[in-house]
C-alpha cells in the first residue's frame, strides 16, 4: 500500500486547485443568490426563460470542439510531464486554429438568426430588434469562447487552476456589480449578454497572455507550429468525449427546451430555478473533482497505478461524502429557500422537482471519478457508447410525460437513466482499476450514508420547533445540520492517520496565524 500522505507535493497541488475551483463555486453561488431575482424582475418570465433556452443552445453549441477541450488538457499535462516543448507548442496551435475556425462559424449562424430570423423568438405583437441584437451579441460571445477553451485548457493542463479561478473570480464580480447597478426591465437581455461577452473576451486575453510568459511555458500562437497530424491526434483522442459531450448536453439541456417548446418561454424559470439550484451541487462535484484528470494523466504516464488506486479511493470517499451532505441540505431546505428567495408561486412547484432533480444529480456521483480517470487513460469509450442511449431516453420520457405530468414528469424523466447507467460504469471503471465493486463502494460510499442521515434528523429535528419560512431559520437549521455532518464526517469518514494528517495542518496554519 503506496503513502499516500507522504506525496506532500502532489497533496499540496490538489488542495491548492480544487481549492481554488471550490472558491470560484461558491462566489458563483452568492452572485446567483444575489442576482437571480434581480434577472427574474427585470427580465420578466418570458425573457428569462429565453434566456435560459438560449443557455441550453450554447451548450448544444459547445459539442462543436469535437471533444478537444479534455483532449487539450489531457494532453498538455501528458507532455508536460514528459518535458516535450516543442509537442507543447505544437498542440497548443493547432487546436487554436481549429477552434478559432468554429468559433468563426458560429458568429456567422448567430449573425444570420439576428438579422433575418429573430421575429422567431419575439413575443408576438412586439419588436424584434432587441432580439436582433441580443443574437449578434451571443454569435460574438461564441466567437471569443472557442478560441479561449484552448488557453483556459492549457491552464487546466498544467494544473494552474488558482490563476484561471482567481482572475475568473474577479471577473464575475465586476460583472454582477455592472449588471446589479445598470440592469433595467428595457435593457435587461441585452445587457446581460453584452456584459458577459465582455467579461468573456477580458478574461480569455489573461489566459492566453500568461500562457505566453516564460514562467507558464512560454505557449504563443505560432503558425509554423501547427501540425495537421497534430490536430487528427486531438480529434481522434477526443471523439469519445466528443460523443459523450453531445450526450450529456441533451441530457442536462433537453429539461428546458422540451418544457419551452411545448409549456412555453414562461414556464421554464418554474423549472429551471430550482434546477439551477441542484445544478450547483453538480458543480461542487464537478469542481472537486476538476484537478485530477491531469493527474491521473501524470501518473498514468509513469505507470504509478497503485498511487492512482489510493488516491482514486480516499478522494471518492470524501467527494461523496460532501456531494451526500449538499444534496440532504438541498433536498429538505431547497424549496422553502425558493418561496423565500423568489416567492411562494415558485417554491410550490419546486417541491416535488426538488425530490427528483436532487436525486438525478447526486447519482452520478456515487462514482465521482469515473470520467476523469477514464479519460486520463484514454479508456473513457464506454461514454460515447452509453451516454447518447442514455439521453434518447431522456428525451423520449420527458415528451411522454410532459403532458400528463408537467415539469415534474420532465424530472422524473432525467432520473431513469441514471439508474440503469450508472451502476455499469461503475463496474467499467473498477475493472480497470483492479478494484472489485464492492471494495469500492464499502471504502468509498457507504461511509457517507451516516453523516448525511444525521444531518437530516438534524434539519428535520429542528423543523419540529420553527418553521422554516426565513433565511434565519433556514440558515440555522444548515448550520446546526453541517456541524453533526461535520462531527460524523471527522469520527466515521476519516481514519485516524487521515484525522492527524488534518489536524496537523489546522495546527500549523493556526499557529503561522
Amino acid at each position: 500500500m503506496i503513502n499516500w500522505w507522504g506525496h506532500k507535493l502532489m497533496i499540496r497541488t490538489l488542495l491548492v486547485n480544487t481549492g481554488s475551483n471550490v472558491l470560484v463555486m461558491f462566489v458563483k453561488l452568492i452572485i446567483t443568490f444575489v442576482m437571480t431575482p434581480v434577472f427574474v424582475h427585470n427580465l420578466g418570465k418570458y425573457d428569462y426563460g429565453l434566456w435560459e433556452m438560449i443557455g441550453a443552445v450554447i451548450g448544444y453549441m459547445g459539442i462543436l470542439d469535437l471533444g478537444l477541450r479534455p483532449a487539450i488538457s489531457r494532453f498538455a499535462a501528458r507532455h508536460l510531464a514528459e518535458e516535450d516543448e516543442t509537442a507543447l507548442q505544437s498542440v497548443y496551435m493547432s487546436a487554436l486554429v481549429f477552434m478559432a475556425i468554429v468559433g468563426v462559424l458560429l458568429f456567422v449562424f448567430f449573425f444570420c438568426w439576428g438579422v433575418w430570423f429573430s421575429g422567431g423568438i419575439a413575443p408576438n405583437d412586439e419588436p424584434h430588434q432587441k432580439y436582433t441584437l441580443f443574437l449578434v451579441i451571443i454569435g460574438a460571445y461564441l466567437l471569443i469562447s472557442f478560441p479561449g477553451y484552448v488557453a483556459e485548457s492549457y491552464l487546466e493542463g498544467f494544473q494552474k487552476y488558482y490563476l484561471k479561478n482567481n482572475i475568473t473570480i474577479i471577473n464575475s464580480v465586476f460583472g454582477s456589480v455592472l449588471l446589479y447597478y445598470f440592469i433595467t426591465p428595457e435593457n435587461g437581455l441585452v445587457l446581460l449578454a453584452t456584459i458577459n461577452a465582455i467579461g468573456l473576451t477580458i478574461k480569455y486575453v489573461l489566459f492566453m497572455w500568461i500562457l505566453s510568459r516564460p514562467a507558464y511555458g512560454a505557449i504563443r500562437a505560432q503558425m509554423g507550429t501547427f501540425s495537421f497530424s497534430r490536430l487528427r491526434e486531438l480529434i481522434v483522442f477526443g471523439f469519445k468525449s466528443f460523443i459523450q459531450g453531445i450526450a450529456t448536453r441533451v441530457e442536462n439541456a433537453t429539461d428546458v427546451l422540451v418544457i419551452g417548446m411545448i409549456m412555453g418561454p414562461a414556464m421554464v424559470p418554474f423549472y429551471s430555478i430550482p434546477a439551477n439550484l441542484t445544478q450547483h451541487i453538480r458543480g461542487l462535484g464537478w469542481t472537486l473533482t476538476h484537478a485530477f484528470m491531469p493527474l491521473f494523466s501524470g501518473l498514468s504516464a509513469k505507470a504509478e497505478n497503485e498511487t492512482i488506486r489510493t488516491v482514486f479511493l480516499i478522494s471518492s470517499r470524501y467527494v461523496v461524502s460532501i456531494l451526500f451532505a449538499m444534496g440532504t441540505g438541498a433536498l429538505l431546505l431547497g424549496a422553502p429557500f425558493i418561496s423565500i428567495w423568489l416567492g411562494p408561486e415558485f417554491g410550490e412547484k419546486a417541491k416535488w422537482l426538488i425530490l427528483f432533480l436532487v436525486f438525478f444529480t447526486i447519482l452520478p456521483f456515487i462514482n465521482p471519478f469515473a470520467s476523469r480517470y477514464l479519460t486520463a487513460i484514454n479508456k473513457h469509450g464506454i461514454f460515447a457508447r452509453l451516454t447518447p442511449l442514455a439521453a434518447l431516453l431522456n428525451i423520449g420520457l420527458s415528451l411522454v410525460l410532459v403532458h400528463p405530468f408537467g415539469l415534474e414528469g420532465v424530472a422524473f424523466a432525467s432520473v431513469v437513466p441514471g439508474l440503469i447507467f450508472v451502476p455499469l460504469y461503475l463496474r467499467y471503471t473498477c475493472r480497470h482499476l483492479d478494484l472489485p465493486v464492492r471494495q469500492y463502494l464499502r471504502a468509498s460510499v457507504l461511509p457517507a450514508f451516516v453523516p448525511a442521515g444525521l444531518m437530516a434528523l438534524i434539519i428535520l429535528g429542528l423543523g419540529e420547533y420553527l418553521v422554516y419560512d426565513s433565511y434565519g431559520h433556514i440558515l440555522l437549521g444548515a448550520i446546526l445540520g453541517s456541524v453533526g455532518w461535520l462531527a460524523a464526517f471527522w469520527l466515521l469518514v476519516l481514519n485516524r492517520e487521515e484525522r492527524d494528517y488534518v489536524g496537523a495542518r489546522l495546527t500549523r496554519i493556526a499557529g503561522r496565524n
